[in-house]
Order: C-alpha cells, then sequence, then structure tokens
C-alpha cells in the first residue's frame, strides 16, 4: 500500500490536477469491505486556502440515483410495494405520451433507463428553473419518444425523480427525510445531505467550490440548486461517508453489526437489468468492457476480467464516481471539484488497476491525449456579414410557445433584444444580430455556451415563431425543443 501510495497514486492526484485544471481531489479506497485510505488534495476553491480532506462535501449528483434505488429496495423488503407495481397506482400524475409506456410502467422501470424518451429528456423542464418536483413531473407527457417503451436503453433523469415520488407516497415521507433515515444516519453519514441550496452553504462548513472553463479560464461558478430532480442528482456527500456507502456494498448489506439491506436486495441492485448503451469511444483498449449492462441505479460491466459495479455523478463544476468490485471486496470513491471528467477518471482508473493487479497505465497521459483528439465542440457555424433582420427589432418580440419547456418571451431593452425562458431563471440572455434574422444568444449564465435563435416568418410577413440552435449542456438536450417555437396565439 504505502508503495502505491508513494509511487503512483500522489504523483496521478498532482499531474491529473495539473493537467486538467483541477483544484480539488478527495478519494476513499476500500479493500476486503474496509476502508484502507482516504485524503483530500488543493483548495476546496482556487485561489484560496481552503485545504481539502475526506470529510470536503461535493455534490454527487448521479451518484444519487443508487440510493434512491436502495431506499425503493428498502420498501420492496418491507412489503410496501413490488419492483412489478405500476407507477400509475402511486402516482396518478405521471402521464407519457406513450399511451402503453404510461399503462406499463412499472416501478422497476423507472430506474433501468427504457422509457423510451431520448437520453436525458426532460432537462429542459428541470434545469435551472423553478419548477417544482411535481410541476416537472407534471410536464412529462409533453416529451417525444424516441422509441418505443423498453426497446432500448436512454439514460434518465426524471424516471428517477418519478421513483423517488413513488417512495414518498408508499411511505407517507419526503424523499429528503427517506435518504437521511435510511440511508445516511445508520452509515454515519454525518457530512451527507439530501440537498443543497446556496443559501445553506455557509452554514455546512467545508464545501468545495464548483469550477468550470469559462472563456478559456478555469474560474470558480455557482452552485446550482437541483432540488426539483432530488432523487436523481441533488445528494452531497464526503469521499468517507460514500466510502461507508460502498462498504455496506462490499458486506452485503451489513455496517458493523447493523443490517441495512437484505443479501437479495443488495443482489438485485446490482444484477443487469438493462442492456447499456453503445459504448462512447474509448482512450485506451482496457476501457472496453466484455459487457455493458444497468441495474437498479448502477451500471455494470467487466473491467480487466472483474465484474465492475459503479456510477459516475456530474454537475455543473463537479464530477466523480464510485465504483466497486464486488468479487474483490474491493471499492474506490473519487470527487473533484471540476467540470473536467479526466482528472478523476485519471486517478479512479490508478486506484482500480490497483486494486485488480492489472499493469499499470499512465492515466494522465493518456486521457490528455485523448481529449486532444476529441475535443468537445460547440464552435457556431461561420458568421455570413453584411446582412441585416428583416425586420425591425419590435417585430421579434412576443411570447413563444413550447410544448415542452413552455412560454419563451423575446423583449426589447435598451435598445436591443432579450430570450427569456419564463419558467427558466438560467435560460435568459441578451440577442445580438448574427446573420439574416439569426441573432446569437449570450446567456446572462456565462456557464451556459453561447447558441443561435432564427426567426421564422410566416406567409403574411409576420415572425411567426422561432427555432433555437443550442449546444446542449451535461444533462440538458435543447433537441427535445419543438422544431419551431411558435408565437402564442394574439401574441
Amino acid at each position: 500500500m504505502n508503495d502505491f501510495l508513494e509511487s503512483r497514486l500522489e504523483k496521478t492526484v498532482l499531474e491529473a490536477q495539473r493537467e486538467f485544471q483541477t483544484p480539488a481531489i478527495s478519494l476513499a479506497i476500500l479493500r476486503d469491505g474496509k476502508i484502507i485510505f482516504e485524503a483530500g488534495y488543493g483548495t476546496r476553491t482556487l485561489g484560496a486556502d481552503e485545504t481539502v480532506d475526506a470529510d470536503t462535501s461535493y455534490a454527487i449528483a448521479s451518484m444519487s440515483k443508487s440510493m434512491t434505488a436502495a431506499v425503493l429496495a428498502g420498501l420492496v423488503e418491507e412489503g410496501a410495494l413490488s419492483w412489478d407495481d405500476r407507477v400509475s397506482n402511486y402516482l396518478p400524475d405521471f402521464r407519457l405520451q406513450d399511451g402503453t409506456a404510461s399503462r406499463e410502467f412499472r416501478v422497476r422501470d423507472l430506474l433501468i433507463h427504457n422509457s423510451g424518451l431520448r437520453s436525458e429528456a426532460g432537462g429542459t423542464i428541470w434545469y435551472g428553473s423553478d419548477r417544482t418536483r411535481l410541476e416537472v413531473v407534471r410536464r412529462l407527457r409533453f416529451l417525444r419518444p424516441v422509441s418505443d417503451f423498453r426497446e432500448r436503453f436512454a439514460y434518465q433523469n426524471v424516471t428517477f425523480l418519478v421513483a423517488g415520488l413513488v417512495a414518498e407516497a408508499v411511505s407517507g415521507d419526503r424523499w429528503d427525510d427517506l435518504i437521511q433515515r435510511r440511508i445516511f444516519d445508520p452509515l454515519g453519514m454525518t457530512r451527507s445531505f439530501p440537498t443543497l441550496s446556496a443559501r445553506d452553504l455557509a452554514a455546512t462548513g467545508n464545501i468545495a467550490s464548483p469550477h468550470a472553463l469559462i472563456q478559456g479560464r478555469t474560474s470558480v461558478i455557482p452552485y446550482r440548486d437541483h432540488d426539483n430532480i432530488a432523487p436523481a442528482a441533488s445528494v452531497h456527500s464526503t469521499a468517507h461517508d460514500l466510502a461507508r456507502y460502498l462498504a455496506m456494498f462490499l458486506n452485503r448489506g451489513m455496517a458493523g453489526k447493523k443490517r441495512i439491506l437484505s443479501e437479495a436486495s443488495v443482489a438485485e441492485l446490482h444484477h443487469p437489468q438493462m442492456i447499456g448503451r453503445e459504448p462512447d469511444p474509448v482512450a485506451h483498449p482496457r476501457l472496453k468492457p466484455a459487457f455493458a449492462a444497468y441495474g437498479y441505479g448502477w451500471f455494470i460491466d467487466s473491467y480487466g476480467g472483474e465484474k465492475r459495479v459503479y456510477h459516475s455523478g456530474g454537475v455543473d463544476g463537479m464530477r466523480g464516481q464510485i465504483a466497486l468490485f464486488p468479487e474483490r471486496g474491493s471499492g474506490a470513491v473519487v470527487l473533484s471539484n471540476s467540470e473536467n471528467q479526466y482528472a478523476y477518471q485519471s486517478v479512479l482508473m490508478t486506484i482500480e488497476d490497483w486494486l485488480i493487479g492489472a499493469e499499470p497505465v499512465d492515466w494522465v497521459q493518456t486521457y490528455s491525449e485523448f481529449a486532444r483528439t476529441n475535443p468537445d465542440r460547440t464552435e457556431l457555424p461561420e458568421r455570413i456579414s453584411g446582412t441585416a433582420p428583416l425586420h425591425a427589432l419590435e417585430a421579434y418580440c412576443g411570447t413563444f410557445c413550447d410544448s415542452v419547456a413552455g412560454e419563451i418571451v423575446v423583449s426589447k431593452r435598451a435598445g436591443s433584444l432579450r430570450l427569456e425562458f419564463v419558467r427558466t431563471p438560467a435560460f435568459r440572455a441578451e440577442l445580438s444580430h448574427y446573420h439574416y434574422d439569426t441573432f446569437r444568444l449570450r446567456w446572462d449564465d456565462r456557464y451556459i455556451p453561447d447558441g443561435l435563435v432564427t426567426f421564422v416568418t410566416g406567409s403574411a410577413g409576420r415572425v411567426d415563431g422561432l427555432t433555437l440552435d443550442q449546444p446542449r449542456l451535461l444533462d440538458v438536450d435543447f433537441g427535445e425543443l419543438d422544431p419551431m417555437i411558435r408565437r402564442a396565439a394574439g401574441a
């Protein structure tokens, strides 16, 4: 262990932080079902003297999904519901465009990404919006399916939100309280929070600040409150607390002498339920699994010939992952306060190689080369100079209605146009002429990349609608909006 720490792990962490501009990394390692090492490196906030450790809290994002699944498993154990119960039995507000899916959606379907919706569907409903959890669920009926129900895997957040509300309906308790009482308290996860809004930050202490690349520079960005999608992505936790959580699974549902879940429930959660998505391009042949599947809130694949159970998580300015090798009794947690996924991945892969005895790989160099040859592209199309808008600016103003996101208002202020999603304060932008009837969207929140809006003139010579050409965010695909967002009647 000491040789690994001195010769590889710390060196990898420091190199990953430098190469991928990541201020902080916290981690924990488990062997034989026990925590054998935990540490923090760097600073909570760029430029500040705020040392991190294993008790520093991070937004863990989609790692929250496994906890929602664990709560449901406990309720199944108690006979409060069955995996095969219809969702509509507990949540009448749940409805999709596909009538068959609406009728036949079972509790287990909520956790395995087989809804027939596009990946990350519903992001334009909940991300940065003021809608409540139930309001988000009530708008799912406007999402257009892209495949048949149960036909293929497509990763979702909104179905885990529904799962959390089902747990509430069955138990009579809020999801937030269920997570606290059934996961955090019995496991001694004293630095974990079901949700955390910006107003709560000062009171908690030792919390990492999120960072992202803004106009070419790594910058601190504000925390974004994801309470309205909480069962999918809102938990804040630490490397130490998550290691305690993983130890429970490695010990088949036990925490010391306390049983949290039955062995049968642990096995069920980690059993393949759905063939996983097509693999993305990989940075190294070792990363191409022999199989890829999804259980209940967990990805399942093979790494180095070993069964691996894991889940990553990412929100604005935070990335990380939890991973288990159940047959070895080993696992790891790596959390970071950077948008750059390659930082935590370099560290995690180094740990995983050591846990299974695989030949070491220089993962920092490997991911660095991969990033250079596979860059994220958000460039706008080439601007055509010498063009002018077809209409006076006032003609573009009005209320436009999208079936998914709701009302979008275009107004004129101080001689220029603004576009605002009425229910989404995060989506507010200044418009500047780009070419013809296309305008550049410069969002007030500079975390969101610039996009384009094109106004559509109808046969009567009036602006009848608009289209958006907006690069996606991690959990938001603007392609789910109407192909043309039409002007509201009478507007």
